[in-house]
């Protein structure tokens, strides 16, 4: 229940929408039912992100964990406990929103993990063959293994559609395959024997044995996958310093609100409650408590989902807010072949005329357009642009 309510972006969007609705009730309900409907949309909206709030902020403490998470839900219900729900709620609220958009905006950069894991199968066809017998097609007898127990030296069978599971060389047959998880190219590559083979090539259309040179642990794509998730799973710089400040912030924000509690009375004569008179040492605990929680901070790791999600939008996958941080320190960006800007098929835009040329009456004699000083080198410039973004000149001589 709590995992369903923490990770809902629905529900924590309508319970953001209800305290706004209620902060908004002195402006546009009538006087006397102020107080009714804004407790009814606080008493709605509070369980939808209190209920998680206050059960991870349980799990942290009992493990001997204070850091934003624990101190943001405590100043909440302190808020609650003071009288000011409202500002309790749209605090957890808010922080919740931020850690949800975050992880929805992360993972939709995330499909290139998924590709990856469809591209390799679960079983693979392993021939029954002796250390030194080498299998052909005319007796083929073999058994389905998972991938995850090939062993080196072992005869796999791929078919015309499959995957090769792990790292090979072609021990028989001739065939086509497409390499394109690596490389981002489909073009298709001829293979025969004593070929290599990566993991995670699709056989196109003829029949292959292979021999496996690397288990699957060691093979290349499970390499990229592992990697690919550790990427994931990289915090960006700053998100790293904020949750090693915000561990150190926040013991040093509880450690004062205990001391002004049990202090307080001592030095100050405050009563511990607070009465008509003075407020309490509790209550001004409490209030510390709300004032150092630390929102902005809180919040400050949506900034990299944003810039995630826009980058998503415009085609560019990102695996994770280091790449930005990466991106920010880096002088020179290389890019390597047609494809990554534009598609490689031109197609003439304009032609314009040079020095060395001019528009004469008879256009049916090319000859007559070019100055005799230049000759033959006289050359006219077609602009011709790709389909992508970015343009390319070419020259035709005359």
């Amino acid at each position: 229940m709590a995992n369903y309510l923490r990770e809902n972006m629905q529900l924590c969007c309508c319970a953001m929408g209800l305290f706004l609705a209620a902060a908004a009730c002195p402006y546009l309900v009538p006087k006397p039912v102020i107080t009714p409907v804004q407790n009814a949309f606080i008493l709605l909206a509070f369980p939808l992100v209190g209920v998680s709030a206050s059960l991870d902020a349980l799990i942290d403490i009992s493990g001997g964990k204070v850091n934003i998470h624990v101190l943001m839900a405590l100043a909440a219900f302190a808020s609650v406990f003071m009288g000011n729900p409202l500002e309790g709620g749209l605090l957890i609220a808010m922080f919740n929103l931020a850690h949800i958009a975050e992880e929805y905006f992360t993972s939709r950069s995330r499909v290139d993990v998924r590709e990856l894991k469809e591209t390799y199968p679960d079983s693979a066809l392993v021939l029954d063959a002796g250390k030194n017998e080498t299998p052909n097609f005319s007796s083929l007898s073999y058994k389905k293994v998972p991938v995850t127990e090939i062993a080196v030296g072992s005869f796999v069978l791929v078919q015309a559609g499959e995957f090769v599971p792990v790292d090979s060389v072609v021990s028989q047959g001739r065939s086509t395959i497409t390499i394109e998880h690596l490389t981002g190219e489909v073009k298709p590559i001829e293979r025969s024997v004593d070929d290599s083979i990566p993991g995670g090539a699709r056989n196109l259309d003829g029949m292959l044995i292979v021999k496996a040179s690397k288990t699957w642990k060691d093979s290349m794509l499970s390499q990229i996958v592992q990697l690919t998730e550790e990427a994931h799973q990289n915090k960006p710089k700053l998100q790293r310093w904020l949750d090693e400040f915000g561990e150190y912030y926040s013991k040093v924000v509880m450690v004062l609100s205990v001391a002004i509690a049990l202090i307080g009375p001592l030095i100050f004569k405050w009563p511990f409650f607070s009465t008509p008179a003075c407020r309490g040492s509790i209550y001004r605990a409490l209030g510390l408590m709300v004032a150092a929680s630390p929102c902005a901070l809180a919040v400050a790791p949506l900034a990299y989902a944003t810039a995630i999600s826009a980058c998503a939008k415009k085609g560019i996958l990102l695996k994770g807010g280091h790449v930005l941080d990466a991106l920010a320190s880096c002088q020179t960006i290389a890019l390597d072949k047609t494809g990554t800007l534009t598609t490689g098929e031109l197609k003439c835009k304009a032609i314009e005329l040079i020095y060395g040329h001019h528009g004469g009456e008879d256009k049916s004699d090319i000859s007559a357009c070019c100055i005799p000083t230049f000759g033959k080198r006289s050359s006219g410039c077609s602009c011709c642009h790709g389909k992508g973004n970015y343009s390319s000149y070419w020259k035709s001589y005359c």
